[in-house]
């Protein structure tokens, strides 16, 4: 992929079968060689890893982008109310374009570093090897995670779109997210899968970052929130 060049040296470990005690260490001589590792992992736990090239990306404006490897954190995000179970790659494009062209404060790259769609694929986002944009303010050492739906409760939010929802759900007209089965199940195999590279201590919701209230925040969703809930529980990862 043309349009990365950072190289490092760095460490890892990963198993046959995931299990701690079989452990095995990994040592390679730069960043590239982790990458392509976790896109190897995530497929041999049974998940589709959609690389960059495949959905169509962007190419990144990697000369003003920043370089971050130690990652100690998970942030997890959903799309959007403007967003439904649909096709991963054309919602990546959409969220793509819109990041790196609105004006101001346009992104030099889709923001997240993995997204998963409803049926359970893994699309990469920003390669692992530059800091992300997902997190305002709290982007170093923090992997962002983009689950591609809408995860908010119908009466989330105060403004006019949470009333128009608020009404269709009186008439029966609104749909009531929920997480399929194929993404539940993906997002916490990932989740491990991230842990077997990094020293990973925290996992959260975009909006339990420090900071993150104050702007309105209410990503990843009452239903978002209880699925990171979830997966603190099942990993022993601590909240920000």
């Amino acid at each position: 992929m043309a349009d990365y060049d950072i190289e490092h040296w760095t460490s890892s470990h990963t198993s046959k079968d995931g299990g701690k005690h079989n452990a095995v260490s990994i040592s390679v001589n730069d960043r590239a060689a982790t990458r392509a590792a976790i896109i190897s992992r995530t497929e041999q736990n049974g998940m589709n890893f959609v690389q960059r090239s495949e959905w169509a990306a962007h190419r990144n404006r990697s000369r003003r982008m920043h370089s971050d490897w130690n990652y100690t954190k998970i942030a997890i995000h959903h799309a959007g109310r403007s967003f439904a179970c649909g096709p991963g790659a054309l919602q990546l494009q959409e969220i793509q374009d819109m990041q790196m062209s609105r004006s101001p404060g346009a992104l030099d790259d889709i923001g997240y570093h993995y997204a998963l769609d409803c049926l359970g694929n893994v699309f990469e986002g920003r390669d692992i090897r530059f800091q992300g944009e997902n997190v305002h303010n709290h982007n170093t050492g923090v992997i962002g995670i983009v689950l591609l739906e809408n995860l908010t409760a119908l009466n989330e939010g105060h403004d006019a779109v949470t009333s128009l929802r608020k009404l269709l759900g009186k008439m029966g007209i609104g749909r009531h997210p929920a997480i399929p089965d194929r993404q539940r199940g993906a997002i916490f195999k990932f989740t491990n899968v991230l842990c077997e590279f990094f020293h990973i201590h925290t996992l959260g919701g975009h909006r339990e970052f420090p900071g993150q209230l104050g702007e309105g925040k209410i990503c990843p969703g009452n239903i978002g929130l209880t699925l990171v809930s979830e997966l603190r529980k099942s990993t022993g990862l601590r909240a920000p």
